[in-house]
């Protein structure tokens, strides 16, 4: 379907599957086996929903879970996306290359929430973020190099298509100008997909250029334990960013970041050093929803 109209399906689904798991309130499966009573028939809930996309009678045949409603992760920075996630999400995926651009989204978020009565804390924004952390600049650009020779050409190219409705990009000179495929990509990854061409028009780059940088992105955070730990603090206490979802290209990232800049973070006061229960949704801060059919 037309981007605008595949939002319209994803809101009407969204209420949907909301409705559906608040079919039952928390305590209402009694299970009293003196009177027999399995459930109160009172805290369960049909949502008989008629809709221009669904017709969902319900209820939900699963109890509540502990957490009241799964979280729920929106992807995309298009207009409808944000509307999007300012209605129904807990917390938005996004990426963004500069600090200007992250604060500018995250405001531009969280300005939407109060029309649907919600306040900033009920939606968390995480930047994803590669990293890259090495003991000086040099360890730092051999890793990269090591990360960017993996990556061929014809490997870029099918990455760089998948963008663009899996346009196939080998039709066309390397390395001449990024070609003109015209409102190609508008209905697929359609924010990440304009900045590509916005990009590639402002820095005359050529294909091979674009290619490769989608294909392995120079990490923005990149440097010594401290100078990484440093870039995320920025972002988080400048409003940027909620929390971030780390990248790797290779597999001693994860192990690195762990080890090296975590303790930094934690000793700032900036990251956890337990956790406060257990769901995800007491992981992330998000407060429990109320079920909308209890709601006064």
């Amino acid at each position: 379907p037309e981007h605008a109209l595949r939002y319209r399906i994803a809101d009407e689904y969204l209420d949907v599957v909301k409705g559906l798991w608040d079919s039952w309130e928390g305590d209402a499966f009694v299970r009293n086996k003196a009177t027999g009573q399995f459930f109160d028939p009172q805290k369960l809930h049909t949502l008989d929903h008629h809709g221009d996309f669904f017709k969902v009678a319900g209820p939900l045949n699963i109890g509540r879970t502990p957490q009241g409603r799964p979280i729920v992760f929106q992807a995309g920075a298009s207009d409808d996306g944000k509307r999007l996630a300012a209605k129904h999400a807990d917390a938005i995926f996004t990426h963004h290359d500069t600090f200007d651009e992250a604060r500018a989204f995250w405001h531009d978020v969280k300005s939407q929430l109060k029309q649907h009565g919600r306040r900033e804390d009920e939606l968390h924004i995480f930047q994803g973020v590669s990293v890259i952390v090495g003991k000086d600049g040099d360890d730092v650009e051999q890793q990269y190099q090591t990360t960017a020779a993996l990556v061929s050409i014809n490997d870029a190219l099918n990455y760089l298509g998948r963008y663009f409705e899996h346009h196939d990009f080998s039709q066309y000179p390397l390395d001449e100008a990024f070609p003109d495929i015209g409102e190609l990509g508008k209905n697929s990854f359609r924010s990440t997909t304009d900045e590509i061409k916005r990009n590639a028009r402002e820095r005359n780059l050529t294909l091979r250029q674009v290619a490769l940088e989608a294909a392995s992105p120079r990490p923005r955070f990149s440097g010594t334990p401290e100078q990484v730990a440093d870039g995320l603090q920025q972002w988080f206490e400048g409003y940027a960013a909620d929390g971030f979802i780390i990248q790797g290209g290779t597999p001693d990232t994860f192990p690195r970041f762990v080890d090296q800049v975590v303790p930094l973070l934690q000793a700032r006061g900036l990251f956890r050093t337990e956790y406060p229960g257990t769901t995800l949704r007491e992981s992330l801060g998000l407060a429990q929803p109320v079920n909308q059919f209890t709601k006064q």
